[in-house]
């Protein structure tokens, strides 16, 4: 193969793990072993692209495993490149691990911190994981940065973080609760599903549904409601939500922060993106 017909060759690889990792909902086995296969006969030339395909090959069929190998491999080969941490950044939230992911946008961030991107990689992966307090910190610098910010987020980051603050509730406690709740997710081989305009994770402040009896007539609740977004749906869905409720009750969660957020599993959708809240 000649050298420009090898690297339209790469090209393409890349561009299709890409459309596959970022955009299609229901993955066909067969394509993803093509894809496996063309990526390990690149290894020898290309070997950091190579190992892209091949993680994210991996992420999709849920192999944590592989997807750690491959890549380790090109934080090795690349370890001052901030590419290399913001896709290990992304394989990692797509698992559900979202405070490994916020923690490897922080290093790509601290490698490179005039990316407006970056930056908002962040902000978006410090809320998911719970860090609404840290979140505030990289939202000014967003601003500053007159990187993308969109209305809606900002005024629910700027709400969300008010909230916690006035109901004394942490990061770590935020943060303690996601991770309960995603390993519940994984005692079912499950992960959060998002592609497209279809969030895996959404959060919205909301208020309780005032008392139909007329009786309660002080100011209805305010609370956040943490939605993520599964595969599942019917009965087995309604099943998951009960362990999940289950197993926060048991937990050492306050009962400031049990009363204050609701976090649950949804049906993936294609409807689009949620016009309210915060979306990722």
């Amino acid at each position: 193969m000649s050298r420009s017909g090898e690297h339209a060759k790469i090209y393409e690889l890349v561009k299709a793990s890409e459309k596959l990792f970022n955009y299609e909902m229901d993955l066909d086995a067969e394509e993803l072993a093509s894809l496996k296969k063309e990526a390990e006969a690149f290894l020898p030339s290309h070997g950091i692209i190579a190992h892209l395909v091949l993680a994210r090959v991996a992420c999709l069929n849920n192999d944590l495993d592989a997807m750690r190998q491959h890549h380790a491999v090109i934080l090795e080969m690349s370890p001052d490149d901030p590419a290399g941490y913001r896709d290990y950044s992304d394989s990692l939230r797509k698992l559900g691990y979202y405070s490994e992911a916020r923690e490897m946008a922080r290093r790509a961030y601290e490698l490179h911190p005039n990316d407006g991107e970056l930056l908002r990689l962040l902000l978006k992966s410090c809320v998911i994981s719970g860090l609404f307090q840290a979140s505030w910190r990289y939202l000014d610098l967003v601003i500053k940065s007159n990187a993308r910010i969109m209305t809606r987020e900002y005024n629910f980051l700027t709400a969300a973080v008010q909230f916690f603050r006035e109901t004394d509730i942490s990061d770590a406690e935020l943060e303690r609760l996601q991770q309960i709740t995603l390993a519940v997710l994984r005692l079912e081989e499950l992960v959060p599903i998002g592609a497209l305009r279809s969030p895996a994770v959404h959060m919205e402040l909301l208020h309780a549904a005032p008392d139909p009896t007329g009786m309660n007539t002080s100011s209805p609740q305010q609370f956040l409601m943490w939605g993520i977004q599964t595969s599942v749906q019917g009965d087995r869905l309604g099943m998951l939500n009960e362990r999940l409720c289950q197993t926060i009750s048991r937990s050492q969660l306050t009962q400031q922060i049990l009363t204050h957020v609701k976090i649950r599993f949804f049906h993936r959708t294609r409807d689009g993106m949620l016009s309210t809240g915060f979306n990722f």
